[in-house]
């Protein structure tokens, strides 16, 4: 079951168009869930984020500073579905 998205960016173009890509994926699936973003490195830091851009996915992290397309989110949201 899909209970939490997290994203973790520091305002870099990359971390810009990861958080556009997953919002569009949750959008495309119809998922009704918040997405939690945080540009805070003190965050960050409590969750144990080294690369930005991350996600993590009901506390996993799923994606660890690479670049993620939205088919790909699609992919990983699956898994919880």
């Amino acid at each position: 079951m899909l209970e939490r998205i997290q994203v973790f960016t520091r305002g870099c173009s990359r971390s810009i168009v990861v958080e556009k890509n997953l919002r569009k994926a949750v959008a495309k699936m119809g998922l009704n869930i918040n997405v939690e973003a945080s540009d805070d490195p003190i965050v960050a830091k409590t969750e144990n984020i080294l690369s930005f851009p991350s996600v993590k996915i009901n506390g996993e992290l799923k994606v660890d500073g690479s670049f993620t397309r939205v088919d790909e989110f699609e992919e990983m949201f699956s898994e919880y579905l």
